[in-house]
């Protein structure tokens, strides 16, 4: 964030004490979003000696024009506080409010008390640079913050956490709300280093996007109202042609829900047509529980898996198809691995591969190399390990580095699946998707995600808009459910049968739509 700061500075004229000016109107905006009557609150405000200390100064100095009572308390003497911050300490004692000086453990235990009486505490201690952890005076202010009955809302991180890292290194401050500038860091959406940081707040604090790029900012928390520009418009005249077809390839003997949930999702996620491909076993009991779903009964195997020798039936069917999904339930016989890997090589469409089509490329990621046409992979821990070759284990622990990798060397999009789902892209962004929750670690719900993906894809959606809306609002539908149902018993139905609310939660219907479905209900 410091490099981000001085290019801003050197390169495009904006000086650092404006961004902290913004950085610290940007926290009282959000403070007053978290509780709406900050006057009748006792607020203390901890601050710190660097940049983080400075941006609680403009805050304190905004509180006090606002009317709105607080105490300050300065960790460190004020001969130590430097170029921006001072210049905003300044200003805040010349208005008579002076911050506290605490710096050695008996002035601290005299202040202590404050922490009692305080309905709000604001921590601007220390920022995101910390490089070791934090000992002495301000590891027994951490515990006693910890300690308190207050809000605590953090500026930047919590005291306590590096910005390069989110393992939680020492004691470190447990936020109720964290306040960040532009984009999210590590600590901010892996655990375990997230759980200290509460509900985050991302704020934009007048970083030029040229700033913010050269110096590759590259993590992003998927946001709601990014996201909802990115869904298709209806228009009034359209008709299932307009919105795409799909072709889903999967299911096989005894794993018949695979292919049906993938095709009933990507027909909620919008598309007008779906094709499920399954072996010829499958296809009468397909069609009386997914009537919607248009079917194509392929050779089977012995075993009831779809068999190489529909290879050509199967790359007819893709003429006409806008994306294609492949691997819900098709298991790893080897026939079926060898279609799969010649349809994913022929295809001129988009492709999403999940469960049994990723598996198709354990330990020879390198065959998905070299595809001209958008490709999307959605593993859980367990497939990516067979894929790179290594263990869950491994990919548990390196979630980050081993997706950016992944989707960079290989020019796709990469999804793995997991608390905080991640969305790689070839460019080496990564997404990280908030909604979702423990509930949703269950048989049926990574199908459902897939035709979700496919059927945004198939409607014309780019690449990874599709990705990522199917992401987050895979995770919302996942949300209302278990808000209906709890989480034990949530299954991957009502993960579909949340998911129009989600799509409401979204994107709320305009004017013209509600006033349309209005005199439709009427005049029915």
């Amino acid at each position: 964030m410091r490099r981000i700061d001085r290019r801003a500075a050197r390169k495009f004229g904006v000086p650092e004490i404006v961004l902290m000016e913004n950085a610290g109107l940007r926290v009282l905006e959000t403070l007053q979003r978290i509780d709406g009557d900050l006057k009748s609150r006792a607020i203390l405000v901890l601050c710190g000696r660097g940049n983080n200390g400075g941006d609680a100064f403009v805050l304190a100095r905004h509180l006090h024009n606002q009317g709105i009572l607080f105490t300050a308390i300065l960790f460190g003497h004020r001969r130590d506080v430097h170029g921006s911050a001072a210049i905003n300490l300044r200003a805040l004692e010349r208005l008579g409010e002076a911050p506290r000086e605490v710096t050695g453990k008996g002035e601290w235990r005299a202040a202590r008390e404050l922490l009692e009486r305080s309905d709000l505490i604001v921590d601007g201690i220390l920022g995101t640079g910390l490089s070791r952890p934090v000992e002495g005076l301000l590891a027994s202010v951490i515990e006693d913050v910890n300690d308190a009955r207050a809000v605590v809302v953090a500026i930047d991180v919590p005291s306590g956490l590096s910005g390069d890292t989110h393992d939680i290194p020492g004691p470190c401050i447990r936020a109720d709300h964290t306040v960040t500038f532009v984009r999210p860091k590590l600590p901010h959406v892996l655990p375990p280093a997230e759980e200290m940081c509460g509900r985050v707040h991302v704020v934009d604090i007048g970083l030029p996007n040229e700033a913010v790029a050269a110096e590759g900012a590259d993590l992003d928390l998927l946001q709601p109202g990014e996201l909802a520009p990115l869904l298709p418009k209806r228009r009034s005249d359209s008709h299932k042609g307009d919105y795409g077809h799909a072709l889903v390839i999967a299911g096989s003997r005894g794993k018949g829900g695979a292919a049906r949930l993938a095709a009933l999702g990507a027909l909620r996620a919008g598309c007008g047509l779906v094709t499920a491909a399954v072996p010829r076993g499958l296809q009468a009991g397909f069609v009386s529980r997914a009537m919607e779903v248009m079917t194509e009964g392929l050779p089977e195997t012995a075993d009831g898996t779809l068999a190489e020798s529909g290879l050509p039936r199967l790359l007819a069917l893709l003429e006409g198809k806008q994306a294609v999904a492949i691997g819900p339930g098709l298991t790893t016989h080897p026939e079926t691995t060898r279609l799969v890997r010649e349809v994913v090589r022929r295809a001129r469409v988009p492709v999403v591969l999940d469960a049994d089509g990723v598996n198709a490329f354990a330990g020879d990621g390198s065959l998905l190399s070299g595809r001209k046409r958008p490709l999307i992979l959605t593993p859980h821990p367990g497939e990516m390990g067979r894929l790179l070759g290594t263990s869950s284990r491994e990919v548990q622990s390196r979630r980050l580095p081993l997706a950016r990798a992944f989707a960079r060397t290989h020019h796709c999009h990469l999804v793995l699946k997991g608390y905080r789902s991640l969305v790689a892209t070839p460019a080496g962004k990564v997404h990280v998707n908030p909604t979702g929750n423990p509930g949703m670690a269950t048989g049926g719900s990574g199908d459902v995600l897939t035709g979700l993906v496919v059927g945004l894809l198939a409607q014309g959606i780019e690449v990874s808009a599709a990705a990522r809306l199917g992401v987050y609002l895979h995770g919302l539908a996942g949300d209302l459910a278990a808000a209906e149902v709890g989480e034990a018993p949530l299954i991957a139905r009502d993960i579909l049968r949340s998911f129009p609310a989600a799509l409401l939660r979204l994107k709320p219907p305009r004017a013209n739509e509600r006033t349309d479905a209005r005199s439709a209900r009427r005049t029915g």
